[in-house]
């Protein structure tokens, strides 16, 4: 196959230059174009073959990989029920029990939790087919047809579904809530699309909360947004938003990292609403790595991955289960350059910093592969890097690859051979500053079970997120896979992050929602929860300072009654009214802090660890 298509491009080589540039057609040129990139995948595609079968050995890619970091043994044995969910542990399934004071309303596994009730990279043990384990079955994406023909078609064609019986198993209350909230959302203004939170502030020694923040245009209209700039760039992640789920995100450290590359115009059938805000050629000249959260052609774009690999820009590409083979076979990636995680499992990249700490331009180097476990084990992971690091002056970059509510399919016949995942990154640099970034990819809330609030708990908080607000109407088809503007606020503070950014949305028209909505929703969303929250703080706080004053009232009686002293009544009261004010901060401390969720144009950017927090 190589050879004849190399014969076609030769002849169409001999064909094309005997024409005028002017006269080329542009169908001609990209033809050309076209046959030219499959040639150089066809020869990639070889030579990683060549250097998989030279490196694997007797044993697979993945074995070897654990091999050479020395982590096999930890990684094949982390608990006792074992990583997957697979043929091999014959737990049974378990529907409507309790795990971890959790019912699990599904068919479910043990081997698909830890001890620790954290899920973990699961199969089902019948099909091979990957599994959200809290969700063995309707969030699997195996009705996506039966669904989507219900969705798109609807009117009589939809009733003549219901009639057959190929249709009923969509859920009506689901979309009646649904439509309820449409219904809802249209009965408002015009005057809703701009946040207005109370002007009630809080000041304390960590923030101060006021509302000067500039706005931001989405679809022809303008939005409330929080600060995009920093005084120090040097100190903090800064995220450029390209479009979609493409972020382009640089550490202190001198580290870059690439999420869910998409550059071409379009998602499968899907045409882009506008073009990139950035190309391949605008990247910075060293990408250090990609991240890819699934294999959804809004996410996983072939062309895009062509042409990073011919920009010679990217280092490590970081993908879960399954998609390496997929960047082997069908773009020719070189398998040293792919490193294959799964859940709960990282990856620690390093660069060599100079003697007196400072950034440098030397390529990363994979160090180990890591496992998230518990706080102890990453406490006492921490102060042994702390110890290594302080003596070689290297800045680390960890990449964990975490849980996500989703599924996979490029085609009708491979759904859920990909695992799916989003990713955590904590970057450490030589200085032993550290910053944190979540990337959430594609994902759905759980209705009930804790996920993000596990996440938040093993591997947060953040300073930054990147969260999906967009594709999540219809409500009935959508919220298995997607989740809308107000449960991304609930991931925001599951997750414990101080600032998020919103993605997914206003790039590809994959649902029913206007373009315009999701970010009118989120920014109502995020100022009805500030507002409730800075009521309920300013309630308890005044409650809590009348019963301070009263219980200082009786020790000043109690003391003058004791006391003939005038002076003793006054040191006494000073005494209570200090203690007083220190019991209402530390009340106001303990309430949750203010959600921080920024709307942004593509191509514009916003930094983490900002000194005031805007609502």
């Amino acid at each position: 196959r190589s050879a004849k298509y190399s014969l076609f491009v030769e002849r169409m080589h001999g064909k094309v230059g005997k024409l005028s540039l002017f006269a080329l057609s542009r169908g001609k040129r990209n033809l050309l174009s076209h046959y030219n990139a499959k040639k150089r995948v066809y020869a990639r595609r070889k030579k990683a073959r060549q250097l998989a079968r030279k490196m694997s050995g007797n044993r697979s890619l993945m074995e070897r990989w654990k091999l050479n970091y020395a982590l096999g043994s930890n990684i094949n044995s982390s608990n006792g029920s074992g990583l997957t969910g697979g043929e091999g542990s014959n737990i049974g399934k378990a529907t409507g029990t309790t795990w971890k004071g959790i019912t699990l309303t599904e068919p479910a596994q043990q081997s698909w939790f830890d001890d620790e009730g954290y899920p973990l990279t699961a199969r089902d043990p019948e099909t091979g087919r990957f599994v959200n384990p809290w969700l063995s079955e309707s969030t699997n994406g195996e009705n996506g047809l039966k669904k989507f023909l219900k969705w798109k078609l609807g009117g009589p064609w939809g009733r003549f579904l219901d009639t057959v019986g190929i249709a009923n198993n969509i859920d009506r209350k689901g979309e009646e809530v649904a439509n309820k909230e449409t219904t809802e959302i249209e009965s408002n203004d015009d005057s809703s699309a701009t946040v207005d939170p109370s002007q009630t502030s809080i000041t304390s020694n960590q923030n101060s909360l006021h509302s000067d923040a500039p706005g931001a245009s989405i679809g022809g209209k303008s939005y409330h947004t929080s600060s995009t700039t920093d005084t120090n760039s040097q100190e903090s992640i800064n995220l450029k938003w390209i479009g979609h789920s493409s972020t382009i995100v640089t550490f202190p450290g001198n580290f870059t990292i690439l999420t869910d590359p998409h550059f071409s115009n379009y998602a499968g059938p899907v045409r882009r609403t506008a073009p990139p805000a950035f190309s391949v050629a605008d990247l910075p000249d060293v990408v250090d790595c990609v991240l890819i959260s699934h294999d959804h052609m809004d996410h996983l774009d072939y062309w895009s991955i062509l042409e990073l690999i011919d920009s010679n820009k990217v280092k490590y590409w970081i993908v879960p289960l399954g998609i390496k083979s997929w960047l082997m076979d069908e773009a020719g990636v070189s398998p040293e350059d792919i490193i294959e995680l799964e859940w709960w499992e990282g990856v620690r990249i390093s660069k060599t910093a100079d003697s007196n700490g400072n950034e440098n331009t030397s390529m990363p180097e994979v160090e180990e592969l890591v496992r998230a476990f518990s706080k102890v084990s990453e406490q006492h992971e921490d102060e042994s890097d702390q110890n290594a690091s302080e003596s070689s002056h290297k800045n680390e970059l960890l990449i964990t690859c975490a849980p996500a509510q989703h599924w996979c399919s490029r085609t009708p016949f491979d759904r859920n051979r990909r695992l799916w995942c989003s990713f955590a990154v904590h970057a450490t640099t030589a200085s032993r500053t550290k910053h944190s970034f979540y990337f959430a990819g594609d994902t759905g809330l759980p209705p009930e079970f804790p996920l993000h609030l596990q996440i938040g708990d093993r591997l947060g908080p953040f300073d930054l997120a990147a969260i999906p607000i967009g594709a999540y109407e219809p409500e009935w088809f959508m919220r298995e896979s997607h989740c809308n503007p107000a449960e991304a606020v609930k991931i925001h503070q599951a997750i414990r992050s101080k600032r998020s950014v919103a993605v997914h949305f206003d790039t590809f028209d994959l649902a029913d929602e206007p373009r315009d909505e999701p970010p009118k929703l989120l920014l109502n969303e995020v100022g009805a929860v500030n507002r409730n929250i800075l009521k309920v703080a300013a309630d308890i706080a005044a409650v809590a300072d009348e019963v301070g004053i009263a219980t200082g009232l009786e020790n000043i009686k109690g003391t003058s009654a004791n006391n003939e002293s005038g002076n003793d009544v006054n040191a006494s009261s000073l005494a209570d009214g200090a203690a007083t004010a220190d019991a209402n901060e530390r009340l106001i401390d303990m309430f949750p802090p203010l959600v921080d969720f920024a709307v942004i144009k593509q191509g514009q950017s916003i930094e983490s660890l900002p000194s005031t927090l805007n609502i």
